[in-house]
């Protein structure tokens, strides 16, 4: 009987089903070999082979794959970037938190003694040891304000290394992944069966890490080849499709120390900026910690410098010094060059801002944004321009309505020497004149590079201006029991020419000014030298002359007898020559009790008032006094110079604790993601000795059963011989 087709085939596939047997369960412990051997190895996903059967019997075509959970691999990205981000957030602010809180580097400490040094000059205003004494505490403020603020410069020098350093890896990385791609697209083409597991770890790997230093996402590509696209959480892409790449660039705008970036197609003109802040992982972090915390402290830290030295030189220009001249500066502060901005077009053209003269209580931390809007020529030309208050990353300010601060200023004298008040306490010079050219803008930024440019330039202890330059009192024929309880001097600014509205009744010489040389000029009144009761509430007001300069009628308080004078209406009326300037006379008295008709109070400079200590406690009580903006945008209530400092030193301290309950709860999800990746995706030896167990036991039968078709076919040619 000759055998059928069919069960040829039958007899035939003994063979092909027992060696199919052995070559699958060989592959199996492949698998189960590769799994084992790198249970240590990074990143590693186990693989699993899997086989289908063939309809003519015996194992077909395996295929090995990896096993992976993309739902738990895309949580464990998330985690790392939120991670890494809070992690390098927290070590930097703890870095700042620790040199603000430490009592070493107390600025506050140092505040106190130089301010209770002033206290202890005028206690007794005529020792030259006491007055030394203050000029050191000076040194030693300006010393340890010096020390932090370089402290905080060298850490911006160290972000901008450690922010390139991150961007040199995200675009080897990126580079890395696109490579990856294409070696995956290559030999997925070669080979459909098996997965390239080895070079789909290597990406895996690759993205990880891109994670821990942005917030990104993946997804697959479209055109099913194996390959993945990698964009921000923001949108813009990475890995493109077509394989070319976006890489990151550093980009410096005005400030060459501030570093922003931005995305640069290969191959292509596309750039897109980017917001520093919102790219998560380590390079988020670093850039958060340079806004919220870097930035916003260095900044703080030079308005107090700049408020408290401001301060101090103005209040001593209104007193007089030991020689009895009118007080000077006791602190030199910088002159603050503007930022051209890196699309200006013109070439030529300065813009250098200043502190304005006793506007310590309008600087705020702010940076400003000078745009010139036109020009026009003339002796001298005049600019039209427009300030803006901004943030360091280049936003506007706004105020308490969340209107950007700004202010237009349409007829600007632009010349060399020359300079103009704007908004924030500060002072412009355009000294390019005509040749600026419209459109083009610069960043002034007083806060932040100005700090430890402040020195102290007082060296003579007899300069400290303790004594009040003017002395007023009653007459001793006085018949009322009036007193004067107070004097104030607001203005000691001389030019005797009156060609500067800043005038004031000083004259260089030691005085105040007699008739023919005050404002009214020849034949006029001097400056206030008297002040005449003619009834218990009316007064005049004469010059050293007697001649009557004002008259004030009805009245009953007697504050600022010269400021009611000119307020008054009553004949003859305070000079228009005198209101044509800014504050003149610049002083001013207060007295009290009921003066009775003929009483008189003389007002004089004060000479050989060496005893005098009315400046000095007037000095020694500005830490008392708030005249201190407390945010960037002049909002709020004024405080003090401990409270602004003590803000800023809880200010840091509160974001290094926030960010470090931030960080543990990164932590924990870190840890719980990973934990949830590696129960799918991980190596268990346990499973793989048991399938080790398994695969190898169907090996020794699929080998057996290829022995025992060996021996039927033996059998076979046995009865045929």
């Amino acid at each position: 009987m000759i055998p059928t087709k069919n069960d040829l085939s039958r007899n035939a596939s003994l063979f092909s089903i027992a060696r199919s047997g052995v070559d699958a369960s060989n592959q199996l412990l492949r698998t189960t070999g590769h799994n084992i051997a790198n249970v240590n190895t990074e990143g590693y996903v186990r693989e699993r082979t899997t086989f289908q059967s063939q309809a003519t019997g015996g194992v077909g075509q395996g295929s090995t794959e990896r096993i992976i959970n993309t739902f738990a691999q895309n949580q464990l990205r998330r985690d790392t970037t939120l991670h890494s981000e809070f992690e390098t957030y927290h070590q930097k602010t703890s870095v700042l938190d620790n040199v603000f809180a430490s009592e070493s580097n107390s600025i506050s400490k140092s505040m106190s003694r130089f301010f209770g040094s002033m206290q202890t000059s005028a206690d007794d205003p005529t020792s030259i040891a006491a007055r030394q004494l203050v000029l050191g505490e000076a040194q030693s403020l300006m010393g340890q304000i010096s020390t932090v603020t370089g402290f905080l410069r060298e850490k911006e020098q160290e972000l901008n290394i450690e922010v390139t350093t991150n961007i040199n890896k995200v675009n080897s990385l990126i580079t890395s992944i696109g490579e990856l791609n294409e070696a995956i697209r290559i030999n997925q083409s070669n080979n459909i069966f098996d997965e390239p597991g080895t070079l789909k770890n290597q990406r895996d790997n690759a993205i990880l890490e891109l994670s821990s230093l942005l917030s990104i996402e993946t997804r697959v590509d479209p055109t099913d080849t194996g390959g993945l696209l990698v964009n921000l959480t923001s949108g813009e892409s990475l890995v493109l499709q077509d394989g070319s790449l976006n890489l990151f660039e550093v980009n410096n705008d005005a400030d060459q120390n501030y570093k922003s970036l931005r995305l640069s197609s290969s191959g292509k003109p596309t750039t897109l900026n980017l917001k520093e802040t919102n790219l998560g992982g380590t390079i988020g972090g670093l850039f958060r910690y340079r806004d919220e915390v870097l930035e916003t402290s260095r900044r703080e830290l030079g308005q107090i410098a700049l408020a408290v030295t401001e301060s101090l030189n103005t209040q001593n220009r209104l007193g007089m010094d030991f020689d009895g001249q009118l007080g000077s500066n006791i602190f030199t502060l910088p002159d603050i060059t503007g930022l051209e901005h890196p699309d200006n077009v013109g070439t030529v053209g300065v813009v250098t801002g200043r502190i304005t003269q006793g506007a310590a209580g309008q600087i705020t931390s702010a940076d400003y944004e000078v745009t010139v809007n036109s020009i026009t020529p003339g002796a001298p030309p005049t600019l039209d321009v427009t300030v803006a208050a901004i943030n360091p990353d280049g936003s506007a300010v706004l105020d308490v309505n969340g209107n950007p601060i700004s202010q237009n200023y349409p007829v600007l004298e632009a010349a060399g020497g020359t300079f103009t008040p704007v908004i924030g306490g500060l002072e412009l010079e355009f000294s390019a004149g005509a040749a600026y050219t419209a459109g083009d803008k610069y960043i002034l930024q007083p806060t932040k590079n100005s700090a430890d440019r402040i020195e102290v330039t007082m060296t003579r202890p007899e300069d400290l201006a303790l004594a009040s330059p003017i002395h007023a009192e009653g007459d001793i024929n006085n018949l009322g029991d009036a007193k004067v309880i107070s004097t104030k001097v607001t203005n000691t600014f001389i030019d005797n020419t009156f060609a500067d509205s800043r005038a004031s009744g000083f004259n260089n010489a030691g005085g105040i000014h007699g008739p023919g040389a005050s404002p009214t000029g020849g034949g006029g009144v001097g400056a206030p030298a008297e002040i005449l009761f003619t009834a218990a509430d009316t007064y005049q007001v004469l010059d050293s002359a007697g001649s009557v300069i004002a008259t004030v009628t009805g009245t009953t308080d007697f504050n600022n007898m010269l400021a009611q004078a000119e307020a008054s209406g009553a004949g003859p009326a305070w000079p228009a020559a005198f209101s044509a300037l800014d504050d003149y006379p610049g002083y001013d008295l207060s007295i009290q009790g009921v003066p009775k008709a003929g009483d008189s109070f003389s007002i004089s400079f004060n000479t050989d008032g060496l005893n005098d200590n009315r400046n000095a406690l007037v000095l020694s009580d500005l830490q008392n006094q708030n005249i201190m903006q407390l945010n960037n945008s002049g909002s709020g209530e004024p405080v003090s110079f401990h409270e602004a400092y003590a803000n800023t030193v809880s200010d840091i301290g509160q974001k290094s604790a926030s960010a470090n309950i931030s960080l543990q709860a990164a932590e924990a999800l870190k840890t719980q993601s990973k934990d949830w990746f590696d129960s799918v995706s991980g190596v268990s030896l346990d499973e793989e000795a048991a399938n080790l167990v398994r695969f190898q036991q169907s090996y020794s039968a699929a080998a057996r059963l290829l022995g025992t078709a060996q021996d039927l076919f033996n059998t076979i040619l046995g009865v045929v011989r």
